[in-house]
């Protein structure tokens, strides 16, 4: 799992067009809230195919497939607080007929 609050820790995100996404909405968000990094606002979590456990649908306020680049993501967001939240991003296998 990577958890990310800024600019600089996106360096370690990998696919490189997962990071670029990413990358896109920590900018836009920075701007926004006129902040410097997203401490107090959320986070970015990147999990690994096999850390499934770790996103729990029920407990996000909505859940849809993403594809970015050649790879599918479950994304969902997560309240934590009245102003906090956490962007998951779980690798999934899309199977198509």
């Amino acid at each position: 799992m990577l958890k990310v609050t800024n600019l600089r820790e996106t360096n370690n995100i990998k696919p490189i067009m997962l990071r670029a996404f990413i990358t896109k909405k920590i900018t836009a968000l920075m701007n926004e809230y006129s902040v410097d990094t997203l401490d107090d606002i959320g986070c970015f979590v990147v999990l690994e195919k096999d850390e499934m456990s770790a996103f729990v649908v029920s407990d996000m306020e909505f859940v849809e497939v993403l594809e970015i680049g050649e790879n599918y993501y479950l994304h969902g967001v997560r309240m934590l607080g009245d102003s906090y939240g956490e962007d998951i991003y779980l690798p999934v296998e899309v199977v198509r007929k």
